[in-house]
């Protein structure tokens, strides 16, 4: 989602940029010595003016609008770095964009006016000094983008459009066997910006029908209070996916967990998600009995489809609402 964001370049990446594609600039032979000063002087600024305001507008246009992200992501945005900052920090830029603009346009007139080689070298340097004391005011305001731009980059991408199955259950239930078998594929593995931990999303098609699988470890396999508040946050982030819940019980146990401890676990994640829930008994295949209405073995098999058409029925009932 986040992709498409460009490299924010810093301060005095942006001046020399600036400068070193100015000072190529050289017009041809004239027969006043001035004209050729003064027209030099006008592309000189010209082209100060369109590669700075080029990188500035585009980041404005590029960033996403915090206002029309879907609350998943501006939950998980807001978790990463101050949202009002965030804002002012694309303000100014698009506020200097338009000055630069501005004052470009002034100084474009008074070399127009001028008729002395020493006051359009003057204009000249004085413009190359406004300039830089403008794009030089953004020094933190850049820092603070690249960051959100890299922090941006590594948030895991769910598709929000898409009816999504959110996987839960304790650790080594088999929750990414689960996902690679039933998507027939590897789950795209993406790091939450904010701990060590990584996202597994799988796609699954269904007569003309798409769903996704999330995996969250380390997010949604222990109790609340093992918890530390940037997961607690991403937990809270995850309700807003409008999605399934499905919890993985290992009634084999040889996840190294009690019934007891996951069936505690079940009612956690219940209470804080308030959203329809599939209860799937996983590795069937290592008993002890059967004792959900689905149970499946990612070693045989078993069971696979019939999770599969239960999750085509939550498809039709969702449509409908």
């Amino acid at each position: 989602m986040f992709n498409r964001i460009p490299t924010v370049l810093m301060s005095q990446e942006i001046i020399d940029k600036c400068f070193s594609r100015a000072a190529k600039i050289e017009e041809p032979y004239q027969l006043k010595v001035e004209d050729k000063i003064r027209k030099e002087i006008i592309d000189r600024i010209s082209t100060i003016e369109s590669i700075s305001c080029g990188h500035l507008d585009k980041l404005v246009k590029k960033f996403p609008k915090i206002e029309e992200v879907h609350p998943f992501y501006r939950d998980l945005l807001d978790l990463l770095f101050d949202i009002d900052h965030y804002k002012i920090s694309l303000y100014k830029m698009s506020e200097t964009s338009i000055n630069i603009v501005k004052f470009s346009t002034i100084y474009i007139r008074k070399a127009k006016g001028a008729q002395k080689s020493e006051d359009l070298n003057k204009i000249m340097r004085s413009y190359y000094g406004r300039f830089a004391s403008l794009i030089n005011d953004l020094k933190k305001d850049l820092e603070f983008l690249r960051e959100c731009r890299d922090y941006m980059s590594r948030i895991p991408t769910i598709d929000t459009r898409v009816l999504t199955f959110i996987i839960s259950g304790m650790p080594n239930v088999g929750k990414s066997s689960l996902i690679r078998s039933i998507t027939n594929t590897n789950p795209k593995i993406a790091q939450y910006p904010f701990t060590t931990q990584s996202i597994h999303v799988g796609v699954l098609d269904i007569d003309d029908e798409r769903f996704q699988l999330v995996d969250t470890p380390g997010i949604l396999d222990r109790p609340m209070e093992e918890r530390n508040e940037m997961e607690i946050k991403a937990i809270m982030a995850l309700k807003h996916i409008d999605g399934i819940i499905m919890f993985l019980f290992d009634y084999s146990e040889s996840s190294g967990y009690s019934v007891q401890d996951q069936e505690r676990l079940y009612d956690e994640i219940v209470r804080t998600f308030r959203k329809p829930i599939i209860r799937v008994q996983t590795k069937s295949d290592l008993g002890p009995e059967i004792r959900e209405k689905i149970a499946v073995s990612t070693m045989t098999g078993d069971g696979l489809e019939d999770l599969k058409r239960k999750m085509f029925e939550f498809r039709v009932i969702h449509s409908a609402y």
